[in-house]
């Protein structure tokens, strides 16, 4: 029985799990693996990966910073970023897209992330010392704990991760050598994907930001082992919906053992999320389409190749001001002509804030739930 006040220094490495995947599994796998290949390849098919990345990349960081009870809504988010204020939950959620794009750069440049790239991410949404935790298990009241936060505000401690730099340095080596080593451990990467999160997040080896960190790993692991090319995969939404579920399976995993649970819950995560990103996906396709459609634009007055640029602006940044267009090489009473025109024409609104103009993207909006969605699930 473990006793969730106490370190768990018994953590058994992820190369020594042994697990026998059931045919639910068997078939889940294969499932998600369908599901993954669907969301790449339409991603690979959008005229501009830009339009994709950096809207995913921040709606699955606004998720992510929400299960650590961090909330912002679309509008502060976009707003904050087109004005240049980025602080409080902004910030962290902006750190969060940092940390991932960070450590997609260093995979794409090595194949892989080592340690050092792990802490690296870490900083970045680490709030705290950076770096490897250093405190000791006969130090109580330096201990790291894993805690629910509850509705009333209460923390119910759930897990108190293995202490020691040694222990938990080796316990990320060897889960790092189970994800890479292919040949030694020939689970299906699905299922070691699965594992590795469980067993990061059991070691818990950061003071700040390991669920954060946990779900960039999610993220690129899945890019490593080549399922995606791109980090696109909008996973925490689904923790958020299940939170009770995944901190009960974490607890339950902990006490018998039994990982089955656990890598059908990930999966599932990876399955689910897969189907509704290829939606969103799909509907950016359709509606940047249509607005540089030739149909759209032969009804516009000016440039039409200067207005197709103003059009992909404003599906990358979601939130324009006029400078963002002088920016770009656009003439300043040409851009304000050609967003005034969008206006005009549906694609956008307009909104003063603090003396500037903000355009908004309110149709690509809608896709990611809508102004002031605060993933209310």
């Amino acid at each position: 029985m473990v006793d969730v006040m106490q370190p768990y220094n018994e953590l058994t490495q992820i190369s020594e799990l042994y697990t026998r995947p059931t045919e639910e599994i068997t078939e889940l796998v294969e499932k998600t693996r369908v599901a993954l290949a669907l969301l790449d390849y339409a991603v690979g098919k959008l005229p501009s990966s830009n339009i994709l990345l950096d809207n995913i990349a921040l709606q699955e960081a606004k998720s992510s910073s929400k299960i650590e009870n961090i909330v912002t809504t679309n509008d502060e988010l976009y707003s904050g970023l087109a004005l240049q204020e980025v602080r409080g939950a902004v910030k962290e959620v902006v750190d969060y897209k940092e940390a991932l794009f960070t450590g997609f750069q260093e995979l794409r440049r090595k194949g892989l992330l080592a340690l050092s790239d792990i802490e690296i991410i870490n900083k970045v949404v680490n709030k705290k010392e950076p770096g490897v935790r250093h405190n000791m298990a006969e130090f109580a009241e330096t201990l790291t704990r894993i805690a629910n936060i509850k509705e009333d505000s209460t923390n119910e401690v759930l897990y108190t991760p293995p202490h020691g730099k040694e222990l938990l340095f080796k316990l990320l080596v060897d889960m790092l050598e189970f994800i890479y080593d292919d040949e030694r451990y020939n689970l299906h990467p699905l299922i070691k994907i699965a594992l590795a999160h469980y067993q990061f997040e059991s070691i818990h080896p950061f003071y700040d930001g390991n669920g954060r960190t946990g779900r960039i790993l999610n993220i690129l692991f899945l890019c490593q082992k080549e399922y995606l090319r791109q980090p696109v995969l909008y996973a925490s939404a689904y923790i958020i919906k299940n939170k009770d579920e995944y901190y009960r399976l974490l607890r339950e995993t902990h006490q018998h053992e039994d990982y089955n649970k656990v890598i059908a819950y990930m999966l599932s995560s990876f399955y689910n999320t897969a189907q509704e990103t290829l939606q969103k996906v799909e509907a950016i396709d359709s509606l940047y389409k249509h607005y540089v459609s030739q149909e759209f634009l032969g009804k516009l007055p000016g440039n039409k190749t200067v207005m197709e640029q103003v059009v992909t602006l404003a599906f990358e940044k979601v939130y324009l001001r006029i400078s963002d267009l002088v920016d770009a090489g656009i003439h300043r009473q040409t851009a304000s002509a050609h967003l005034h025109n969008l206006v005009e024409s549906g694609l956008l609104t307009v909104e003063t804030v603090k003396r500037e103009k903000l355009f908004k993207n309110m149709e690509l909006l809608k896709l990611f739930g809508g102004k002031n969605n605060e993933d209310k699930h």
